[in-house]
């Protein structure tokens, strides 16, 4: 919050920057110890000094309270999982502070207000147990939904526990699975078979402290028996083995991770492992319709025909196995347009791309003539979300927001057009606010693009206070998004506000 403040109320000029005695000595090292007494006492001393300047301001006080009032509101949109006939949805509020792993159907969650089904109470769970349990998600197993794994964190600490529940009997399974504390992967094969990646002991763990062994696991039997299927080296990131399941059957891999951005994948066929042969910095994207998916980071020479990079395909995987490399290009990137992401229904793929850095989402529909597609309307030029999609029909959710439109979720039923469902608050008035998109060259001429959010009233004479926002890094996308606290203490109060796409946020693309 005290980012927005200072922002918004333009307090000091900050100056005399870090200086070192000499350009290999850094006097400030010492404050990469973040739990060291000495780095501790500095942010204290200064957060001290900060604060005092805030609260000293006549305005700090209105939009403190104005910030505390948006954070803390509950009126938000409950984001949702399509899990068979139900809608699975995990809350926190003032009531529950842990929160709550809670469902709806269809038709209950497209009204304003709907009833909800608690399937497990993350506050109970922590007071009966007497655990400070945070809760990291679940994993259950289509088609049916029934056998989830949970993940609950001591404290939200990387390591977690892994439990089995049940969702029918809204209960954790007795005598289940169980995985004790640990950075671990599990991901279900069938109703009595998890794949699971864990600390099984000395030398189980990569240098990253992540699993190095995929295993098979059966159930009622111990973790000790549980039967390795794949060795990773100690100095990969990780390897992990888990299973696609799709309408047309269940693909079970197995995924070795050395670095960040490369990996290599397998096949497990009839007991034995099967390199799929692709570039090992391609991005699988799964399997759909019995066709596997690609994402190029780099060109590929395959089959005799150069693939870009940032290209997605596919190719059905029986022709892929047998040495056929005649993919069907879905997606083709081009200087200023680059993919987003990636989704599937039971019978259609779903992709977004940002063109300039405002998205667009498209469905696309195999058929004997190659693959339809067309292009779903949104309501402005802002940025998509694909979210939740349904795997018995082609029904999905998706995302749109921009700098003066609040975040809003949209269901386009089986076969139809999309609908607003949900609607996050408005925080501010945008009339006479506009947005403007602009280039500026860099030194060696390419074009950055940039967003100007304009306050109204705006006359561009130089004098306008303006407040700058850039991040290049891990292909980090820098989109427009509501401005929920800026908006009302910045640009409400004739501040402007600017989004540079600066390179590394992979705005066009991976190169």
């Amino acid at each position: 919050m005290r980012l927005f403040l200072v922002s918004a109320l333009v307090l000091a000029v900050f100056g005399g920057g870090i200086s070192a005695a000499d350009e290999n000595e850094d006097p400030y090292l010492w404050l990469e110890d973040v739990e060291g007494e000495r780095a501790l006492a500095w942010v204290e001393e200064r957060s001290a000094t900060d604060t005092a300047v805030l609260e000293a301001v006549p305005v700090y006080s209105e939009i403190h309270q104005k910030l505390l009032e948006i954070y803390n509101s509950s009126d938000r949109i409950p984001s949702v999982s399509i899990r068979g006939s139900w809608l699975y949805n995990f809350w926190r509020d003032a009531d529950h502070v842990r929160g709550i792993w809670r469902r709806t159907f269809l038709e209950e969650y497209l009204k304003e207000n709907p009833s909800w089904e608690t399937v497990l109470d993350v506050d109970a769970l922590a007071e009966a147990e007497d655990e400070n349990w945070v809760w990291k998600g679940s994993s259950c197993l289509p088609p049916e939904y029934r056998h989830c794994m949970i993940t609950l964190s001591r404290g939200g600490s990387d390591a977690a526990v892994e439990r089995e529940f049940d969702t029918v009997a809204r209960a954790f399974v007795e005598d289940g699975f169980v995985l004790p504390e640990a950075k671990t992967q599990a991901d279900w094969k069938d109703a009595d078979t998890l794949w699971v990646g864990t600390d099984f002991g000395e030398g189980t763990l990569t240098t990253s402290g992540y699993p190095r062994f995929a295993k098979q696991w059966k159930r009622a039997t111990s973790l000790d028996e549980a039967v390795t299927v794949f060795e990773g080296s100690v100095d990969d990131v990780a390897s992990v083995a888990q299973s696609d399941h799709t309408p047309e059957g269940r693909y079970d891999l197995v995924q070795r991770t050395p670095e960040f951005y490369r990996g290599t994948s397998y096949l497990i066929l009839d007991g034995r492992l099967v390199k799929l042969d692709f570039p090992e910095d391609a991005d699988f994207s799964g399997f759909f319709k019995d066709r596997m998916l690609l994402n190029l980071r780099t060109d590929w020479e395959a089959g005799g025909t150069t693939y870009a990079g940032g290209a997605l395909l596919a190719i059905d995987l029986d022709e892929f196995l047998a040495g056929g490399r005649d993919f069907d290009v879905l997606f083709n990137p081009s200087e200023r347009i680059s993919l987003g992401g990636v989704g599937t229904t039971a019978n259609t793929l779903l992709f977004s791309t940002l063109d300039n850095v405002r998205g667009r989402l498209y469905r696309l529909t195999p058929g004997d003539e190659g693959w339809a597609e067309e292009e779903i309307e949104l309501p402005g030029l802002g940025a998509v979300g694909i979210g939740s999609t349904g795997d018995v029909d082609d029904s999905f959710f998706f995302s749109y927001t921009d700098f003066l439109t609040p975040s809003s979720l949209y269901y386009v039923p089986d076969g139809g057009d999309p609908k607003l469902v949900k609607n996050s608050p408005s925080w501010f008035d945008t009339e006479g606010m506009t947005v403007e998109q602009y280039e500026a060259a860099s030194a060696d001429g390419v074009m950055i693009p940039y967003f100007v959010v304009k306050p109204k009233g705006f006359t561009a004479d130089g004098s306008n206070p303006t407040m700058l926002y850039a991040y290049g890094g891990f292909e980090q996308s820098m989109l427009p998004s509501y401005l929920s606290s800026i908006g009302p203490s910045w640009v409400s109060r004739g501040g402007v506000y600017v989004l540079a796409n600066i390179r590394g946020g992979g705005e066009f693309g991976p190169s």
